[in-house]
């Protein structure tokens, strides 16, 4: 498989954690801001850092963009330099493009110039903390679109049966992708089916909000 080549537009606290985050997981990247204090201090960890103005089309003609699969633009509160560079990296052929929108009306003009998806942090945020307040046990919460989510659930009881024989799937509506044991990071793994749930585990599910919750109940009754 391609390797993909990401490039971050904008390195406030929001881009600066996507990008190091992306570093963290061995991705290609390309990050630029127009500070060139803050690009000296984002090169300290990721070395493919320039100082440029993504609203001036001719300066990123000079990084040569061609290779770019996804460029991600988190320039923050500044609608006008979002536009020029959501236009400009349209132009100069970057098919994929998500962009971070601090208000909810500007979704529908990014959409319009093209962006392929609009983030709004504070939003995101909200709906992670709201759904995870209204169950102790769901510790991590992530919306994927339509009504269908990605949570980490942590287990409440010991379950005797295997997965296989809990037939999720067709009892919950829900898929296991994953199992972190005893809520160890080190201990992570993809489950099969002959696997068990313990006490203290987490499971990372994906599903319908609804039956997400009809699990995370069966976990903790």
């Amino acid at each position: 498989m391609k390797k993909k080549f990401f490039m971050v537009v904008g390195l406030g606290r929001f881009g600066s954690y996507i990008a190091k985050t992306l570093a963290s997981m061995n991705a290609e990247i390309l990050a630029i801001d127009n500070n060139i204090d803050t690009v000296q201090e984002m090169y300290k960890q990721i070395p493919n850092c320039v100082c440029c103005d993504s609203t001036n089309i001719n300066a990123l003609k000079e990084l040569d963009l061609k290779n770019i699969d996804h460029a991600l633009i988190a320039i923050g509160n500044n609608l006008q330099a979002s536009i020029l560079t959501v236009t400009n990296l349209k132009s100069l052929g970057v098919n994929k493009i998500s962009v971070r929108a601090d208000q909810e009306s500007y979704k529908q003009i990014y959409k319009l110039l093209g962006a392929t998806d609009v983030i709004i942090p504070e939003e995101a945020s909200a709906i992670s903390l709201a759904n995870k307040v209204l169950s102790d046990t769901m510790l991590d919460y992530k919306e994927l679109g339509g009504d269908y989510a990605l949570v980490n659930v942590n287990v409440g009881i010991n379950v005797d049966k295997t997965l296989m024989k809990l037939d999720l799937r067709n009892q919950f509506g829900v898929n296991i992708v994953g199992i972190q044991k005893q809520g160890n990071e080190d201990d992570f793994y993809i489950p099969r089916g002959t696997d068990k749930l313990d006490k203290g585990d987490v499971v990372v599910c994906v599903g319908k909000k609804s039956d997400i919750k009809k699990f995370d109940d069966f976990l903790n009754s």
